[in-house]
This record gives structure tokens, C-alpha cells and sequence, in this order.
């Protein structure tokens, strides 16, 4: 695929009133500090957002609300704890009435605890990166969290970009920027992966950049 040098300078021009905060953001993400560096509010932010809720107005306040009930009042500290939680718990519910996400967050949690546990880790946040670091996109379905029922591939590969990944997601609103901006047509959403890794490679901005400035300039902040 070939850009052109102004495709970078468009890009800037089009997105320059969030690129700095796109920055803030690509940056937790790289250093898995996204929700204080905290993987359960990571996997949970993951989770709530598979349910195709508006990210900014819907999902992320209720991921802050989960903070203050749960880990605020010490009853989920860990993966663990919240690997113990049951999908149809009431005061979960009370948060997002979707027992699939919450179900989808508990089982996430599950398997990157075992993961924990197999390699001797100390930490969640260790683990989390290390099975993000090592999962691998195309083929996705065969991955111990792509075959949590309720995982699709957006989600998948959110986590990753939030556990440090510099990768893409092949959601609706980014896949209509990219096609807009810079001809992008990818119905297969593994091509799409890749050809935004070589898009990022040519413009000189990560993928995880390039995605937050479409979501805050396109998305429901807009």
C-alpha cells in the first residue's frame, strides 16, 4: 500500500485538537497504566466494553463505579477475587445489567490468574502483559482468552492494547476513519490488523495512537 508523504501531515491536520490527549493515552497504554495500572479494572473496562455501549458516556463511567464498590471497598483486589465473582452477583448487575460482559470479565480474569500461577508471577499486571505480549492476532480464536465465550476479536485485541501491545482494533468507528482518511477498505478484519501495522509504520504514530485520536475526535465525545 502506498500513502503518500502528506498522508501523515493529513492525519495531524485532521486530528490535531486530540492528539495530545491521544498521547496520554497511548502512553498508559504502552506502560499498562491505563485505570492506575490496575488489570482488573483493565480486564473489566475490556469486558463492559464488548457490549458495544458508547465507550466515553457508558462504559468507562461504569468501569470507575466498579472501582469505587469493588476495589475501593477491598472486595476485589486481584484477578483472583474477581475470578470468585458470579455473572448474575446483584450489585454487579446494578452496574451493567449484561451477565455476557460480566461473564466475559470473570472468565478473563480466570485464565490470566492460571497464567499467573503456571509462570511464577508476582503480580497481575505481569501476567496480564505477558499473555498479551504473547498472544497473537491471526489466530486469535485458538488463544486461551479468545476462546472465552463472549470474546470477539475487537476485544481481544483491546486488552492487548491496554495490557501494553502497540496494536489495533478492528471496530466499526476506526475502520471508517481509516477508509475515510486514507483509503483503508479491509472487510477482512485480520487484514485490517495488519494494514494498520504497516499505516503506522509509514505516518511515524503507533496503532494505539492513531485508534485513540479517531475514538475522541469520532466517537460519542465528539
Amino acid at each position: 500500500m502506498k500513502y503518500g508523504d502528506g498522508m501523515r501531515g493529513r492525519f495531524e491536520e485532521e486530528f490535531d485538537s486530540v492528539i495530545d490527549d491521544a498521547r496520554v493515552y497511548e502512553q498508559r497504554c504502552l506502560n499498562a497504566q491505563r485505570w492506575f495500572g490496575s488489570a482488573v479494572l483493565i480486564v473489566v473496562d475490556a469486558a463492559l466494553d464488548s457490549s458495544g455501549l458508547k465507550y466515553f458516556t457508558v462504559v468507562s463511567p461504569r468501569v470507575s463505579r466498579f472501582k469505587e464498590e469493588y476495589v475501593e471497598e477491598g472486595i476485589v483486589t486481584s484477578l483472583a477475587d474477581l475470578s470468585k465473582l458470579s455473572p448474575d452477583d446483584s450489585k454487579l448487575r446494578a452496574i451493567l445489567n449484561n451477565g455476557r460482559v460480566w461473564n466475559v470479565a470473570i472468565k478473563v480474569a480466570c485464565v490470566i490468574e492460571e497464567l499467573r500461577l503456571e509462570e511464577g508471577m508476582k503480580t497481575d499486571i505481569e501476567a496480564l502483559k505477558y499473555w498479551a505480549a504473547s498472544a497473537r492476532y491471526e489466530i486469535w480464536k485458538e488463544d486461551v482468552v479468545g476462546r472465552i465465550n463472549g470474546v470477539g476479536l475487537i476485544t481481544f485485541q483491546y486488552l492487548r492494547m491496554q495490557a501494553g501491545v502497540d496494536t489495533s482494533m478492528p471496530d466499526k468507528i476506526i475502520k471508517r476513519a481509516i477508509n475515510d482518511f486514507f483509503g483503508i477498505s479491509e472487510d477482512d478484519d485480520i487484514h485490517f490488523i495488519s494494514a494498520m501495522e504497516d499505516l503506522s509504520s509509514r505516518i511515524g504514530y503507533s496503532q494505539i495512537l492513531i485508534c485513540w485520536a479517531i475514538w475522541l475526535k469520532k466517537s460519542d465525545m465528539e
